[in-house]
């Protein structure tokens, strides 16, 4: 059984592991439906493009402090950059074109196998299953304890509060258990 297929929504922090997620789900012949900030995405399509070519940019602002794509590959494999790597992958390997038509050929919600969405797309709505993905940005405070920011904390719940009945936080386990264990040691 294909494990996408097993969840109703898979939700996202970021629009690169949306993405992600649409590009795998696309790949395996589902019928996935996005709830994202398509024009961001399609901004960054546009922005790469003009890297691509030798010229500066200025949209989006994820891409406006580099000079050339070159720049943003490095940046991605970094890990600083990590964030981007899914995404400059896929362009790496496809082209932004393929990234303009995966976008094209995402399927309305009602006709979809599942969704994938943001967090902040997903903000009064619920599904039985859902899978939250690992792209949250945990961190070491002053004492070395694991934990989020505030905002982070609140995507977070909002991400855990829309499954009704299954929730998978596989992704996010080894990181929940730092926070959980550093937060009791306290």
């Amino acid at each position: 059984p294909d494990p996408a297929r097993k969840f109703d929504a898979i939700l996202c922090r970021k629009n690169v592991t949306v993405i992600g997620n649409l590009a795998n789900g696309l790949q395996a012949g589902h019928k996935v439906a996005v709830r994202a900030n398509i024009e961001e995405i399609l901004a960054f399509a546009d922005g790469a493009d003009r890297l691509m070519r030798g010229e500066r940019t200025f949209s989006p602002a994820s891409l406006a402090l580099f000079e050339t794509w070159r720049d943003v590959q490095e940046y991605a494999a970094s890990y600083a950059g990590r964030d981007l790597l899914p995404i400059v992958q896929i362009i790496d390997r496809e082209g932004t074109a393929y990234l303009r038509d995966m976008l094209s050929r995402a399927s309305p919600e009602a006709e979809a196998d599942y969704v994938v969405s943001t967090i902040h797309r997903a903000k009064g709505l619920e599904w039985n299953r859902v899978k939250v993905c690992g792209d949250f940005r945990f961190k070491a405070d002053d004492d070395g304890r694991t934990t989020l920011t505030d905002e982070e904390k609140r995507l977070l719940y909002v991400g855990l509060t829309r499954a009704r009945n299954e929730m998978d936080v596989s992704e996010l386990r080894n990181d929940l258990l730092k926070v959980f264990k550093d937060a009791a040691e306290r």
